[in-house]
């Protein structure tokens, strides 16, 4: 892994490409250096248990098991914690 980290860092075709596909699409992107109020999160399943991946939280969040059901499961978290919160 360590080398294969080393070899994106020096990879600067993979950045061009990087860099140019994220000025295309449907919504013009900040500047890099700009200060949003938004930012990704993700949820995997772990052992069976639903976990929201953020990375401006210290570790990830451990919301329960998923029942077999990812997907129903982070819905029911999202509408839980976020869209009943905040609509």
């Amino acid at each position: 892994p360590q080398d294969a980290g080393l070899a994106l860092v020096d990879a600067t075709d993979l950045h061009s490409a990087s860099e140019a596909s994220a000025q295309g699409g449907q919504t013009s992107a900040p500047q890099a250096d700009a200060d949003v109020d938004a930012h990704f999160i993700c949820f995997v399943e772990k052992d069976g248990e639903l976990f929201e991946l953020d990375g401006n939280k210290a570790f990830p969040i451990n919301h329960g098991p998923t029942g077999g059901d990812l997907l129903g499961a982070a819905c029911k978290t999202i509408k839980a914690n976020f869209m009943d919160k905040d609509p």
